[in-house]
């Protein structure tokens, strides 16, 4: 499997991009608005990242490919596929959360939603946000000690998931490690 650099410094990278840059060009001159156009431009750049699965070698292999080494080579489009809807599903966790995650479970949140309206990702990372936030030194307040940040979680269950802040509890030794390194 190729690792980032190795993709990054492998020539095809500068096909991904001419590609994008090409399509961008075609889908302007074809009328495409402009957020199609960047989504061409981006599936573009994205159409071959399926080859960080291939083999480096593989890739830059001299001469003709076996037809296994050529079924493997195959491949890379329906490893691009997996890769870009995993990453599709996390970025649509990522843009709930980036939304939610100062919602509060009695409606007190940015935008009043209240408990089964906030998604439990949500809830999770507004457990580790606010915990981090307690706990570290900012411009506007001094760091707090973490049985006072965790009693602040627990006291607050009609903010915070009280299951979350309970799974936080259980690994607070592994949690503050984080902060030791």
């Amino acid at each position: 499997m190729m690792t980032l650099e190795q993709l990054i410094a492998n020539t095809k990278f500068d096909h991904s991009r001419n590609v994008a840059q090409i399509s961008r060009i075609i889908a302007i001159k074809a009328g495409y608005s402009a957020d199609e156009t960047a989504v061409i431009e981006q599936a573009g750049l994205l159409h071959d990242v399926g080859k960080s699965d291939v083999p480096f070698g593989l890739l830059n292999k001299p001469g003709a490919l076996t037809p296994e080494e050529y079924s493997i080579v195959k491949k890379h489009t329906e490893d691009g596929y997996r890769q870009i809807m995993g990453t599709i599903q996390a970025l649509t966790i990522a843009a709930s959360v980036a939304k939610e995650h100062h919602e509060r479970l009695d409606g007190s949140g940015y935008f009043h939603l209240s408990n089964g309206s906030i998604s439990h990702y949500s809830r999770l990372i507004a457990v580790a946000d606010v915990f981090d936030a307690l706990v570290s030194r900012r411009a506007y307040k001094e760091a707090w000690d973490t049985e006072r940040a965790v009693r602040y979680l627990a006291d607050n269950e009609k903010y915070f998931d009280c299951t979350i802040v309970g799974c936080l509890v259980s690994v607070l030794d592994q949690v503050l490690e984080i902060y030791k390194n």
